[in-house]
């Protein structure tokens, strides 16, 4: 195991030394800018689907032509969902006191290298202060670890149970596993098996922070990811 994890290590370094970071941001950016024009598009009473093809169409008009995986946007109780489970056959619509969360993966061009833009927020909709309070946690959740990050330069081990502890104290569970991973130009040379087990500092501009949450009780979740950096 150790010559394994020795050898993954050495393959990040490699990957991450090939990564122009600018070009990353920039991808991050547009992505950002991808998803606040489809976040604008819901509204209570669209549809998974519905939204879906907005997306599609968003895309399009951006000029993406690929992803590295296909939009990931669910409703109520979808959003216990993450991005490794399979997709429902049910097409749920937003309700007026809901939550949704979006998860996008554009390949950007940036000066004709193939990008990663993986972004992702939830969005909370009516006078539920839960929803409210559980869509406002992964973001702050996802401040404090960069903070931590920035300041104690933990392995991404350490990272998540720091992560761990502040998603307890919002008194929230945390429901993804693996959860982070590389970003950048592919392919993805070297760690696998999510920053949560990364046994090293994460190399600043080539991890994704991923924060998603679930209530202990409610069938109600909520996400956010971006670049760590």
């Amino acid at each position: 195991m150790h010559e394994t994890v020795l050898s993954q290590h050495e393959a990040v370094a490699t990957y991450s030394a090939k990564q122009i970071i600018a070009m990353s941001q920039t991808a991050h950016q547009k992505a950002w800018a991808i998803l606040e024009e489809i976040s604008a598009e819901l509204l209570p009473g669209v549809t998974e689907a519905g939204i879906h093809e907005v997306a599609q169409a968003i895309y399009k008009r951006h000029g993406v032509e690929k992803s590295w995986h296909q939009p990931h946007i669910y409703f109520g109780a979808h959003t216990l969902l993450s991005a490794y489970d399979k997709k429902p056959a049910e097409n749920l619509t937003l309700q007026a006191d809901d939550i949704a969360y979006l998860d996008l993966g554009p390949v950007i061009q940036v000066d004709g290298v193939d990008i990663e833009g993986d972004v992702g927020k939830s969005l909370a909709f009516g006078n539920n202060p839960m929803l409210h309070q559980l869509k406002a946690a992964t973001e702050e959740i996802f401040e404090k670890a960069r903070t931590y990050w920035h300041t104690s330069q933990p392995t991404g081990i350490a990272l998540y149970e720091y992560i761990h502890q502040l998603t307890k104290e919002a008194g929230f569970c945390f429901n993804l596993e693996p959860a982070g991973h590389l970003i950048g130009s592919f392919p993805h040379l070297g760690w696998k098996n999510g920053l949560n087990h990364y046994p090293h500092t994460p190399e600043p501009g080539i991890w994704i922070l991923e924060i998603q949450l679930r209530h202990p009780v409610e069938p109600y979740g909520a996400f956010y990811e971006a670049i760590l950096a």
